[in-house]
């Protein structure tokens, strides 16, 4: 059995988790630099490009991406590879099989949608997540995860735009259903396997030493990935000279793929799987909501930097209201869901 989680442990995780978001917020405007090379290099668009191959694309990056990560883990954290044993090994495989699917959905969402947007509706997981804990485990949320999950998902939908202010009154935008596409819908799908994820750490790894499941799920997150793609490749129908491998040796790609490895992939995660175990699931699931914070600060300074090294057209997002608004919305939620409960509460 593992120690019991001191408060100083549990605030320095709090601060981690926030760390952690800051650096998938920055994955959100990379990931779309790359979608826009590949579109670029098999001379399509985002509106033109097969389903086939936005689903190629997104799985060849995620497989080289944390086929990468697994080797800088190798190298930077060997130590812990003392820790590992066979239960650490199928926790990873069990959380990385979750975290694929959810990744390669919204990498394929993301091709079609803003970044902004894309971040906005993963922190959905907010709602997802504390649901279904309270299903599986048959009891009901305390009173401020709940409120601070609505409060979340207003936030959200007010990040979004999705409710907008029209004459004094609040309500949902006119254009909701035109603006809402295949894209949106692949990104809120992912939700539930990330939520899926969050709840199968949170339960693992208050069994076992957390950081040891990071080399397991990074393995099996690149070998699913790896075979999507094989199989995938059988139904692309547009080609590019030399191919995928081609495109890999550009330095634009393969440097933006080394940065998405080592940032948000090997240093986030492996704080995810250390820390996240000291609070709760519903907890740490408010936390998350800041990713779209962070996406959104990111996507607004970002893109226009990466189209220089990139020879992309990526203009940065606009600041706008919404953003104001909902982000300070999301934050109080976070306080709200984070605010400590009384003594006479606990477990």
């Amino acid at each position: 059995m593992l120690a019991p989680v001191q408060p100083s442990d549990r605030r320095r995780a709090i601060v981690a988790l926030v760390l952690v978001n800051s650096m998938w917020g920055l994955s959100f405007p990379m990931m779309k630099c790359l979608n826009m090379q590949v579109d670029e290099h098999f001379s399509v668009t985002h509106l033109t490009a097969s389903p086939m191959l936005r689903s190629s694309a997104a799985a060849w990056m995620i497989g080289i991406r944390f086929t990468a990560a697994m080797l800088l883990y190798l190298l930077f954290f060997h130590r812990t590879l003392r820790q590992v044993q066979m239960p650490h090994l199928l926790a990873g495989a069990a959380i990385g099989a979750m975290f694929v699917m959810g990744l390669i959905l919204q990498v394929i969402g993301l091709g079609t949608i803003p970044a902004s947007r894309s971040g906005f509706l993963t922190s959905l997981v907010v709602v997802v997540t504390p649901i279904i804990s309270a299903i599986a485990q048959r009891r009901m949320p305390r009173p401020t995860v709940i409120a601070g999950a609505m409060l979340a998902l207003f936030g959200v939908a007010v990040l979004a735009e999705v409710i907008q202010l029209r004459d004094g009154r609040i309500g949902f935008a006119a254009d909701m259903r035109q603006t809402w596409t295949t894209g949106d819908w692949l990104t809120l799908l992912s939700v539930f396997f990330f939520s899926g994820q969050i709840l199968l750490l949170d339960q693992l790894g208050k069994r076992y030493h957390s950081i040891a499941f990071t080399p397991s799920m990074f393995a099996t997150t690149a070998l699913l990935a790896f075979c999507t793609f094989a199989w995938l490749q059988f139904h692309v129908p547009e080609s590019a000279v030399g191919g995928w491998t081609s495109l890999a040796v550009k330095p634009s790609f393969y440097l933006m793929l080394i940065l998405l490895c080592s940032i948000p992939s090997l240093i986030a995660f492996a704080w995810m799987n250390k820390y996240q175990p000291m609070i709760s699931a519903g907890q740490a699931a408010v936390i998350y909501t800041l990713e779209p914070v962070f996406a959104s600060l990111w996507a607004m300074t970002l893109p226009a930097a990466l189209s220089l090294c990139c020879t992309v057209a990526y203009a940065n997002e606009t600041f706008s209201t919404p953003l104001v608004i909902g982000g300070a919305l999301v934050l109080t939620a976070n306080a709200l869901v984070l605010w400590p409960q009384r003594r006479a509460d606990s477990r």
